[in-house]
């Protein structure tokens, strides 16, 4: 890639065996060479965690916790403390279930190249490859149809997403302890002092056989607390949350614009 500024990591669970297999032809099409990253097993956490807010994820995301939801976020905090041990500018973090553009390495390197600085690169979607997540506003055209963009709204996932040491750091030292899911958690640039930015369309998405009914973390409506519970905390946090991301998104979008 790019000055060969870019360490690729695969998050994957020991005991996932076929998705591993199925990632490793997903790396070798595009020629993509990754670090292995074991995943933390949430079946072998036990709660309480000193890293874990138990009250505050109940709260906040109107959720019973799941504990597959913590090892998953646990395991994207031990590639960040990876990478910084590192001496490279960016790392690729990726999930066992994604599948990549044919173009994925042109595509980071175009955006390495854009001349539009960020923090933090969010570069999968979901399993509907129609559908954009998290409204974006294209900022710059980098590859083909491929565009650097702002999200002006919540785009959960953290299938891939490229990184730098700033970001990292900030992540560590802000987050550190869960009461967020990992999505939810990172998509709070306000909060972080980061910039985070997108790729539209999303050139990478999830494998429907392996996420669709078939996930390890099974984030499923059964964890949802009863409306009657969730809504009088979840509702008017989630609004707050919304209108910070609003206002702190126009305030980037208008720093991008005189920057270029």
């Amino acid at each position: 890639m790019y000055n060969s500024v870019v360490i690729v990591y695969l998050i994957n669970l020991e005991r996932a065996k076929d998705r591993l297999s199925s990632a490793k032809e997903t790396f070798n099409k595009v020629g993509l060479n990754y670090n292995l990253e074991i995943a933390v097993d949430g079946k072998e956490i036990t709660l309480p965690h000193h890293n874990y807010s138990e009250l505050k994820y109940n709260l906040l995301h109107g959720k019973r916790t799941n504990l597959g939801e913590l090892g998953c976020y646990f395991s994207h905090l031990n590639v960040l403390k990876k990478f910084l041990n590192t001496n490279e500018d960016f790392a690729l973090v990726c999930e066992d279930d994604i599948e990549f553009s044919d173009s994925i390495v042109e595509i980071i390197n175009g955006a390495l190249r854009s001349g539009i600085d960020f923090d933090l690169l969010r570069l999968s979607g979901g399993s509907d490859k129609n559908k954009e997540k998290g409204m974006p506003i294209k900022l710059k055209k980098i590859h083909n149809s491929y565009f650097l963009s702002l999200n002006f709204g919540f785009k959960s996932g953290t299938g891939c997403y490229m990184i730098n040491r700033h970001g990292a750091q900030k992540i560590l030292d802000k987050i550190n302890k869960m009461s967020l899911p990992i999505d939810h958690a990172l998509d709070r640039d306000w909060l972080l002092n980061i910039r985070s930015l997108s790729i539209t369309p999303a050139p990478v998405y999830l494998k429907e056989e392996l996420h669709l009914g078939n996930s390890y973390i099974q984030a499923k409506s059964e964890y949802k607390f009863p409306f009657y519970k969730r809504y009088w905390i979840m509702a008017p946090y989630r609004l707050i949350n919304e209108l910070l991301r609003l206002f702190y998104k126009l305030f980037i979008f208008l720093k991008i614009k005189i920057e270029s």
